[in-house]
């Protein structure tokens, strides 16, 4: 429906019964993390950092709230108030979308350009230095990252390509065995 890649999802995945915030809270990647934080993280659960990179890449879609990258625009540092990392126009826009003391529950576009197209917009706004979080900033101003950042900013498909490959090798991640957890009839809920 967004224009994003059709894949085969794996089917018969045993999951478990409980499901609480507090147990994915330290799985999930901060809104400030750096390369090192961000590939130590995925490489836990056996993703390389282009499968990270390109899993970033779902912030083509989808929303955030001003409170998670509010820093970036106001009090980065002592120095620059604003993240130079940022594209200054893009980081005034955020202001005016977001000014001091909003409402914790307004929330902006992760893309702004095309921000219901699951596209390689995201690798472009990057490169532009408008990506939202600092943890998206980072793939392109790393020079470790950057290349790949590039390869996806020219090339849709190798973006689709390496975002099934590693959306799959995500879906394997912590997959219960035995008679631990079920199988879903319902995977939005347990059986």
């Amino acid at each position: 429906q967004t224009g994003g890649p059709f894949y085969r999802v794996e089917l018969g995945r045993r999951d478990g019964r409980i499901s609480t915030k507090a147990s994915v809270q330290r799985q999930l990647p901060g809104t400030n993390f750096k390369l090192d934080q961000l590939n130590s993280m995925f490489a836990r659960h056996g993703l390389s950092q282009t499968d990270m990179i390109a899993l970033s890449g779902a912030h083509t879609i989808g929303f955030a709230h001003c409170g998670r990258f509010s820093k970036r625009i106001f009090n980065f540092s002592p120095r620059n108030p604003i993240d130079p990392t940022l594209n200054f126009r893009y980081a005034l826009q955020l202001r005016q979308m977001c000014p001091r003391n909003v409402d914790p529950r307004i929330a902006i576009n992760m893309d702004p350009t095309t921000p219901r197209t699951f596209d390689n917009a995201y690798y472009k706004n990057l490169q532009q230095g408008m990506g939202l979080f600092t943890s998206d900033q980072v793939l392109f101003s790393d020079p470790r990252s950057r290349g790949t950042v590039n390869l996806f900013a020219s090339s849709n498909a190798a973006f689709h390509n390496a975002f099934v490959a590693a959306i799959t090798k995500l879906g394997r991640v912590g997959v219960l065995t035995g008679k631990q957890g079920e199988i879903r009839r319902d995977c939005t809920r347990p059986n």
